[in-house]
């Protein structure tokens, strides 16, 4: 399957998607990546998604279309709104509307090794530029070998384990 890449939308994440989602996450690819804690960071995950409470307005969720189908999921967030976090994970201090986090994930295994991991860090960066954010950051495990390899290919710089960042200005 040859991936046409102007079919390849990220569109807003609504309540009828949680449950994609959840089958996602439970998917043994994704659930070692995207919870490597256990079941109490996918309930930390579903929360997040969710945002029942709004304590997660700051965080931009979507889901990956192709040609209309329903086939992956991302997110970028402003880092300057978890400074906890940033502090811990990046060892900075951020600004609002400077540097963003990044996450993604492919659902459907058949979408899977195409290059759309790739096109969907493009999309997520445009989509930040518009913003007028400065650099992107991302946090995948040391053993995440192909998220690793397809943040490198899209011009982001290994700092450190987990600490992958990229220049947008």
């Amino acid at each position: 399957m040859k991936i046409n890449q102007n079919k390849i939308i990220l569109a807003p994440l609504l309540p009828n998607d949680f449950y994609l989602f959840e089958i996602w996450l439970d998917k043994d690819y994704i659930f070692k990546w995207f919870c490597p804690n256990g079941v109490l960071e996918k309930e930390d995950w579903y929360n997040e998604v969710k945002n029942s409470n709004g304590s997660f307005n700051h965080m931009k969720h979507f889901i990956v279309l192709y040609d209309n189908i329903k086939i992956g999921f991302c997110f970028y967030f402003d880092l300057h709104f978890e400074q906890d976090y940033t502090q811990k994970q990046y060892n900075i201090f951020v600004e609002k509307n400077n540097a963003f986090e990044i996450g993604y994930l492919i659902g459907e295994e058949e979408y899977l090794r195409k290059g759309i991991g790739k096109i969907i860090i493009q999309k997520l960066e445009e989509k930040i530029l518009e913003i007028g954010g400065k650099e992107i950051f991302a946090d995948p495990l040391a053993g995440n070998i192909p998220s690793i390899k397809t943040l490198l290919s899209n011009g982001f710089v290994k700092i450190n384990d987990q600490d992958y960042r990229k220049k947008l200005i």
